[in-house]
């Protein structure tokens, strides 16, 4: 279905991003036990607060990414003013937006989230660290764009897979082995972000030869800046979009319920691995490509990834609830099971809209995506309130998939893509609904829900080889491989048989 490089990309990205995912089920449970659901709640806050300060990049990272893909294998001189300029634009903003967190990033924090007095102790003992995560998560940013923007997804991987394992260990080995307060925690979180982005500007260095050190172009400001600023807007109401829930539970229902939130959301991001690999896969060549041979590519991809990721999302609604209990535990499970189970089907949205996002971006229409964004704000704000107000967390569950539903829809119609696209993706749908209503049948037990989700992986694999042609070339392909290897296989035996009949 698509070239060689390409496919090779898609699976060292998707290897990439699956790994860190082990190492989150290992170490959340570990987590929990040691710093109570009350701090993890607070550091899941912690951290969404951070990643909305990511704002302050305006975009500049993602412009980079985009000015270095249509560079190509351009004069390295050209290549260095861009990356250049990104990173010391970015490495000011993010100092800025250091101070800013440090001084007000405290006090919202301890006003918005119910906590005790000593824990709001520790969150204003740790700021000025937590501030200091800032200029290296931006600096971060302009290094993978620019690695990513070369198609060297090894290498991106590989240097990404190092941070999240050191940055998830690092700080649970000091909570285990020192002290499970936040005044051990966040230091070692930020000592080992501090050392994967060291990491990540060696190899940089020997890549552009540190050539960008001294390539500061006040004429690629505005350029990155044009880009970026519409880029900019969403990464302002994008993480508002997808934090506001948890915000308005702290607030509501208080930290720990936060806890039985922000655990099954984190697996929902989670599981959109193959979504966002094929999206940061592509983004590089939806760059360089026109608009009809671009159209043409991300059309074949969203159709095949509706049905890959329908094939992840249905059966995970089925056994939820039971991998919750056996992962968490009962009590936790009977908060976070039914979240999990409504979010899983949002997540589905969620993942098929990452390829028209990617396409607006790459062909220089960032500006539509941040107005949509920006429209989506106030509509999703009153739907939380009033759903999380009469129904509870499972209330803010069912906000966030409406938003990212009708978000996929118009993401899809902006972009381009038409009619016949939307009709042929919707049995994929149809067979989340169709899971979600099994799960809330059958009883839960952990053996029947993996029987019942194996059947339905069956069943659409099945609905996938009908209404996707990516699929059944797959199928095809991997029909020849068998009879190729059969009959290799029954080559020899024919041999020695005709050896022996002589």
């Amino acid at each position: 279905m698509f070239e060689a490089n390409i496919k090779a990309n898609f699976v060292l990205n998707v290897v990439g991003m699956t790994l860190p995912i082990g190492v989150t089920l290992l170490t959340v449970p570990i987590y929990i036990a040691h710093i109570g659901a009350e701090r993890y709640g607070v550091l899941s806050i912690v951290w969404l607060l951070l990643g909305y300060f990511g704002f302050l990049d305006f975009g500049l990272s993602r412009a980079a990414t985009k000015a270095l893909a249509a560079l190509g294998q351009h004069s390295a001189l050209e290549r260095s003013r861009v990356f250049g300029t990104a990173l010391y634009l970015n490495f000011g903003l993010g100092v800025a937006g250091a101070l800013i967190l440090y001084f007000v990033g405290g006090f919202f924090v301890t006003r918005v989230v119910t906590m005790s007095d000593s824990l709001s102790a520790e969150v204003n003992a740790v700021f000025p660290w937590i501030a200091c995560m800032l200029p290296l998560a931006l600096v971060a940013a302009v290094g993978r764009g620019s690695i990513e923007a070369r198609e060297d997804f090894f290498a991106a991987n590989a240097l990404d897979v190092a941070g999240n394992i050191l940055g998830q260990v690092v700080p649970l080995l000091c909570a285990v082995f020192i002290s499970p307060t936040l005044n051990v925690v966040i230091p070692a979180a930020f000592a080992a972000r501090a050392l994967s982005v060291a990491a990540m500007f060696v190899f940089i260095a020997r890549t552009e030869r540190a050539r960008f050190l001294r390539a500061f172009d006040p004429a690629r400001v505005r350029e990155l800046f044009g880009f970026g600023a519409w880029v900019s807007i969403t990464n302002v109401v994008g993480p508002l979009l997808t934090s506001l829930d948890q915000l308005f539970i702290s607030s509501s229902l208080g930290a720990a319920a936060v806890a039985h939130y922000s655990v099954p959301m984190n697996l929902v991001v989670r599981s959109q691995i193959i979504a966002t690999a094929l999206a940061r896969t592509l983004f590089p060549r939806f760059a360089r490509l026109n608009a009809d041979d671009a159209m043409e590519l991300a059309e074949r991809t969203a159709t095949s990834l509706a049905y890959t990721f329908a094939a992840i999302c249905a059966p995970t609604i089925i056994v939820a609830n039971a991998f919750m209990t056996l992962w968490m535990g009962a009590p936790f499970a009977s908060y976070a099971g039914p979240v999990a189970e409504i979010l899983m089907v949002g997540a589905w949205f969620n993942g098929v809209a990452f390829i028209p996002f990617s396409l607006l971006q790459a062909q220089g229409r960032p500006d539509l995506v941040a107005k949509l964004h920006t429209l989506e704000l106030a509509p999703f704000i009153a739907i939380l309130w009033l759903l999380l107000q009469h129904f509870g967390l499972p209330g803010a569950a069912l906000a966030w998939v409406l938003r990212v539903a009708i978000d996929a829809l118009l993401l899809f119609d902006l972009a381009g893509f038409r009619a016949r696209y939307l009709l042929r993706v919707t049995p994929a749908f149809a067979l989340l609904l169709l899971s979600y209503l099994i799960g809330r049948l059958i009883d839960g037990s952990a053996i029947r829900s993996v029987l019942v989700a194996g059947a339905m992986v069956l069943l659409c694999g099945l609905v996938s080889t009908i209404f996707d042609a990516g699929s059944r070339q797959a199928l095809w392909r991997l029909h020849n491989r068998l009879v190729m290897l059969a009959s290799w296989q029954d080559g020899p035996r024919h041999r020695v048989s005709g050896y022996e009949d002589n």
